[in-house]
């Protein structure tokens, strides 16, 4: 392997090793996001904005009307992220995609609850 290629695979794993460090404050999550919601209520778009202390709030978008939902989260341990909401708890699996944070929500039940994708 060429000196070139070391220096360009150190880099990536660099990146890598960057980009999955684990949440340790729910203040790292900060912000707003756009994603879709599987519920009870049906499968649609939403919006959601997240606090600094972990509270959330949001809307989902159905053609019947839209439907607001919100809850909080809160770090168990650094990298493990739990919520409870208006439609149940379970646990946020957190990502990356082209640069932007994807938070994937798990229903304690199996289900997948939401996905969420920084603006």
């Amino acid at each position: 392997m060429t000196a070139r290629g070391l220096v360009l695979g150190a880099a990536l794993f660099a990146l890598g090793c960057a980009s999955a460090a684990p949440i340790s404050s729910v203040a790292d999550l900060t912000g707003e996001r756009q994603g879709r919601i599987s519920g009870p209520h049906g499968h649609a778009p939403a919006a959601m904005a997240i606090a600094a202390d972990g509270a959330f709030m949001g809307t989902m978008f159905l053609d019947g009307g839209d439907r607001t939902f919100r809850g909080a989260l809160v770090v168990v341990r650094p990298g493990h992220v739990r919520y409870q909401g208006t439609d149940g708890n379970g646990t946020v699996r957190i990502s990356e995609e082209n640069a932007r944070r994807v938070l994937k929500f798990l229903r304690d039940d199996g289900g997948v609850d939401a996905v969420f994708r920084q603006f």
